[in-house]
């Protein structure tokens, strides 16, 4: 049975508190945020529309979806063994795109989060051949060419060094093997972000999906908000609503702005380690 070999990282977990929801610190806001009580939801991402299924969570499910279509169409029968996501979050995503593969993969997923991670491993303990862990996106605990796919969806703007991040992606992957990347960054970085890619040994094309994006976060606009309302309590609502909302890129707010007037790209790739 394949097992992942593990590097040593020296890594810190602590309890925030509630002024996060104020603060700056992007790190210890999604570790808040994860803590936080989120019903049945699983994923957390903007999402991709239209959608093919059904499902509070499917224009979410729908953006790791098309994230198989382009590994379908970076050409020949592809088969993958050994799969990581980076920042997997509540695991919703991460366990659908094994639901979506040819066959079953022994999969990891990694979050900072350590409130994310303890949720994974209690929601989808019964599932086989998969482990979650807490680790460092710029830091990964494993061996070189330790997986044939790595997954990453809208987590890497904030991990505040792109080149790093794409070196350590391919250190982790094998010859030929595939990263299947979405996410957004102001338009005019995206050509920069595309050369970083390249010099870390990627081959591939980022795909302007920002429309989709926009579409989505109008239809889930409601539940989005429905959520906020339900997780979090009422006194740090109206202390910090509208940075939630903004969080949710829910229509009106500065985010979703950014998104429809084009000054952000959302994108997606399926890159290949060269």
């Amino acid at each position: 049975m394949w097992r992942p070999v593990f590097r040593s990282a020296q890594l810190g977990f602590h309890t925030f508190s509630y002024r996060e929801l104020l603060s700056g610190c992007t790190a210890e806001l999604y570790d808040l945020l994860y803590s936080l009580q989120w019903g049945d939801a699983v994923v957390n991402n903007y999402g991709f529309a239209p959608a093919e299924t059904h499902g509070p969570e499917r224009f979410q499910l729908q953006l790791y979806t098309e994230l198989i279509k382009l590994l379908a169409a970076s050409g020949g029968e592809f088969v993958a063994k050994h799969m990581l996501e980076i920042s997997c979050g509540r695991g919703g995503g991460f366990c659908h795109l094994i639901d979506l593969l040819p066959v079953q993969s022994h999969a990891i997923g990694l979050d900072f989060s350590i409130n994310a991670i303890r949720y994974c491993t209690h929601r989808h303990t019964g599932r086989p051949n998969v482990a979650f862990v807490c680790g460092h996106a710029l830091r990964l605990p494993f061996r070189d060419m330790s997986f044939d796919v790595v997954v990453n969806v809208e987590a890497s703007h904030v991990y505040g060094d792109d080149a790093a991040f794409f070196r350590e992606v391919s250190r982790v992957l094998t010859q030929g093997g595939k990263f299947l990347y979405a996410d957004y960054r102001r338009r005019y970085n995206v050509p920069m972000l595309e050369r970083l890619a390249r010099d870390a040994g990627f081959s591939g094309t980022f795909h302007d999906i920002t429309a989709n994006v926009v579409a989505a976060c109008q239809l889930d606009a409601g539940r989005r908000q429905a959520l906020i309302r339900a997780a979090v309590p009422w006194y740090y609502r109206i202390l910090a609503n509208e940075r939630l909302k903004r969080y949710a890129a829910i229509p009106g707010t500065l985010n979703f702005e950014r998104f429809r007037g084009g000054d952000r790209l959302y994108f997606m790739s399926c890159l290949t380690r060269l």
